[in-house]
């Protein structure tokens, strides 16, 4: 099966509604299904939009446990067709129809995954359409809930949006960390609260250095700690020092800054813009990762000076702050050999989690995981992983 079987051009399927799609065509494949239905729809938004699915079915009254398992049971006494090609049934060919609509009434140019959901209420001849009723509820009730739901989504996300808008060249190449934690776009991240504690007090010193730089192996999470920053500046503020709780953490793409600079002095003027709109908006903390590109990069291009040189007079001056991340293996060979850059920074050492540190994480995550991936996950799968 295609996305192009549903009968709508892959383009006005939006990032949310493509998961459940993914979702619903696994869901078929796995039960052997011949078609794909509209239950499979309604199955993988309570999947993979669980809270949204939840709130919407206790707002009129109905256990959203009682429901799922309905249709649980429904496509458990649908027969299976083992080899067969699956094919989409015309009634969800009519949902995606209708859910295009429900997008462009709203003013948008893609469906999402509210819209799929709405939508199969809307065919009212459908199993999920049934199973309401048999709950006393009528769908146009649902829906309704549903949309008023959807608008003070959009509402928050379009005040989220300008509260973390950040400035007109560097959204070019940053992203703020801060607005992907307020979406729920970041994972939650135990076990380094020593190291982000750390952080804060260099970021808050005024006379000395008040930059940070990340030093561990790879993979041993040193992203997270900016990323756990940016959760606790949101979402713990009372544990960050006052000075600090206004920033919000902007991750620059050096691979970014450096692509189609192909003329002399071209990726000098954008890290001089970048530091410039960092000095209006003092707020801003910079992340970046693999901390040694900077050393040497645009130098082949023909500038007179590189990112590293460019950064390391504002670092001096105090500035811009920056929490840098590299392995200690290139912070040596790049950073360490220019003491007048290594000088801009304090080194935190981000060591691997031990196995207990580990087997903590994991019990801490076991919940977000089951919910995205909907499994389960028993006691003994994580301590044979740790084994």
């Amino acid at each position: 099966m295609h996305v192009d079987d549903l009968d709508i051009s892959p383009s006005k399927i939006g990032e949310t509604a493509q998961r459940i799609v993914d979702r619903a065509i696994e869901e078929a494949r796995r039960r052997e299904h011949a078609l794909l239905t509209n239950e499979h729809i309604f199955l993988a938004f309570a999947q993979v939009e669980w809270d949204m699915f939840a709130e919407v079915m206790r707002d009129v009254e109905l256990n959203p446990h009682t429901i799922l398992q309905a249709i649980e049971e429904h496509l458990h006494m649908m027969p299976s067709f083992a080899g067969r090609d699956l094919r989409v049934s015309p009634a969800t060919k009519l949902v995606f129809k209708l859910a295009l609509h429900h997008a462009s009434r709203a003013g948008r140019q893609t469906i999402e995954a509210a819209d799929l959901f709405s939508a199969v209420f809307e065919e009212t001849q459908g199993v999920p359409v049934s199973i309401l009723r048999r709950h006393g509820v009528e769908p146009e009730v649902l829906v309704s809930r549903l949309n008023t739901r959807m608008r003070d989504m959009e509402l928050r996300e379009e005040r989220l949006k300008k509260r973390f808008e950040l400035p007109p060249f560097l959204k070019h190449f940053a992203t703020n960390l801060n607005l992907l934690a307020r979406q729920d776009k970041l994972p939650p991240v135990f076990g380094r609260d020593k190291e982000i504690q750390q952080v804060l007090e260099i970021l808050c010193h005024r006379e000395r250095a008040n930059s940070v730089m990340l030093i561990g192996e790879p993979g041993v999470g040193k992203t997270a700690i900016a990323e756990g920053l940016a959760r606790r500046i949101e979402f713990e503020p009372e544990t960050v020092p006052v000075r600090l709780r206004d920033c919000q953490v902007v991750n620059l793409q050096m691979n970014t800054m450096v692509a189609g600079t192909m003329l002399r002095g071209m990726f000098e003027d954008r890290i001089q813009n970048v530091i410039r709109e960092l000095k209006e908006r003092p707020n801003l903390i910079l992340f970046v990762d693999e901390a040694h590109t900077m050393v040497g990069a645009g130098s082949a291009l023909g500038a007179p000076s590189d990112a590293a040189n460019i950064f390391k007079s504002v670092l001096a001056r105090g500035e811009i702050r920056m929490i840098a991340a590299t392995t200690l293996s290139e912070y040596k060979e790049y950073i360490q050999e220019d003491e007048a850059l290594a000088r801009r920074f304090r080194c935190v050492t981000v060591c691997e989690p031990t196995i207990e540190e580990t087997r903590r994480i994991l019990y801490n995550l076991r919940p977000r995981l089951e919910r995205n991936y909907s499994v389960r996950l028993l006691d003994e799968a994580i301590e044979t992983a740790l084994d």
